[in-house]
């Protein structure tokens, strides 16, 4: 008897490598059998359409990289079951630049090597920027998922990068919208010390050049800072009407923490979209509560109006995502994006030739995604207006949409 449970076991172990082994090490952890095609779509034939993902899957952007992944499957998933890309089955190679600028760069060469139409990532301001010489000599299609303004502005200069997320300076218009309301004008600002934090940074003092609002104090942090109570602590002298940390987590969620637990600031303090992961919540806790985010309308999906434009796109994207995965993440519709206006584009064209697919792009018309309504064109690869930004707080431990 013993030697036959032993047999056993040893069956189902193979049998386990196996399984696990036919599902791909692309494959997000956790996810299940796909489902049939859709009924009524034919079933994807030929050469698959190659299309690289180069994402932060490990390292400080990891958060971002997660979400990125988990959104890249279920558009994989839902493409292919009802019938692909011009009829083609779609194949998204996937690779982890470990949120290392030059394993970005590097990586962006070697998927172009192995034959990809195009490249959704790096999906980070710093990875991006850093493998720009790499991607331009690319000359195919390229989406970041940063938010830096000069990841494609001038867009002579960056003829084949595109971006899903909002401009930096677009937040920045987006929460003095809110500002003005509330009669705030004098501001301190706390930003991460890379890329991403002198975007936010820059699109401020651009800000305060034009009249809209005064500076009173800016601090500056490192990604891997554990404290940031010394800089919190020089604004608040300023005395400031509102903060604004410019970061993502965990630098966001830990300056919100050190304001509430280590300082009681009951200024207002604002974040701009870079915060809005699930890790926000989880990291700052108790502290979250009452914090201010401008975030594009991912994070409070459930609570657009059917009136909004937006409103049934959100609706599948949202189900989709949190019904596999529990908790929507701030990050993951950016890809989503990315990837549903390749394929429009390349259904536009009617090739995958990179040029005929980044015309496209720039021709493509109104694109309403989960992030925005996109009207990219040859002089704006974004194509996003600030208007399609909210203002979200936190309640009870929840996303909630203020305005």
């Amino acid at each position: 008897m013993m030697k036959v449970t032993w047999l056993r076991a040893i069956a189902l172990a193979a049998a386990i490598v196996f399984l696990s082994a036919c599902a791909g090490a692309e494959e997000a952890p956790g996810t299940p059998t796909p489902r049939p095609p859709t009924p009524g779509a034919r079933q994807p034939t030929g050469e698959p359409i190659r299309i690289g993902v180069n994402i932060e899957q490990s390292g400080p952007a990891s958060v971002q990289g997660e979400a990125y992944v988990r959104a890249a499957t279920l558009w994989q998933e839902k493409v292919n079951r009802e019938g692909g890309i011009l009829g083609r089955p779609v194949e998204l190679i996937v690779v982890d630049n470990k949120s290392d600028p030059t394993e970005a760069a590097v990586l962006t060469r070697r998927l172009v090597q192995q034959g990809v139409v195009a490249i959704v990532g790096p999906g980070t301001s710093p990875t991006t920027l850093a493998a720009m010489d790499a991607i331009l000599e690319s000359k195919i299609p390229v989406f970041s998922m940063g938010s830096a303004d000069s990841i494609v502005i001038p867009v002579e200069e960056r003829p084949n990068v595109f971006k899903t997320p909002f401009h930096a300076s677009q937040n920045v218009e987006a929460i003095l919208a809110d500002m003005k309301g509330r009669g705030i004008q004098r501001v301190g600002l706390l930003t991460v010390n890379n890329s991403y934090g002198e975007s936010g940074l820059a699109a401020w003092r651009e800000a305060e050049k034009r009249g809209e609002v005064q500076i009173v104090a800016a601090e500056k942090f490192e990604a891997n800072a554990t404290d940031v109570t010394p800089q919190l602590t020089n604004i608040m002298r300023a005395n400031p009407q509102a903060v604004v940390v410019w970061a993502i987590p965990p630098g966001a969620p830990l300056a919100r923490r050190n304001a509430v637990e280590n300082l009681r600031i009951n200024v207002p303090m604002y974040h701009d979209a870079g915060a809005g992961a699930e890790l926000f919540l989880r990291l700052a806790g108790q502290a979250a509560e009452g914090a201010y985010m401008i975030h594009p309308k991912t994070l409070v999906w459930d609570q657009i109006p059917p009136t909004d434009r937006q409103y049934q796109v959100l609706q599948e994207f949202g189900r989709l995502y949190t019904q596999r995965y529990g908790e929507m993440s701030g990050f993951a519709s950016y890809v989503w994006d990315a990837l549903g206006l390749l394929k429009a584009a390349i259904e536009k064209a009617g090739s995958t030739d990179p040029q005929a697919i980044i015309r496209a792009l720039e021709n493509l018309g109104e694109y309403v995604g989960a992030t925005g309504v996109y009207r990219m064109s040859p002089q704006d690869h974004l194509g996003l207006r600030a208007e399609d930004l909210v203002l979200v707080t936190i309640q009870g431990g929840k996303w909630r949409l203020v305005r």
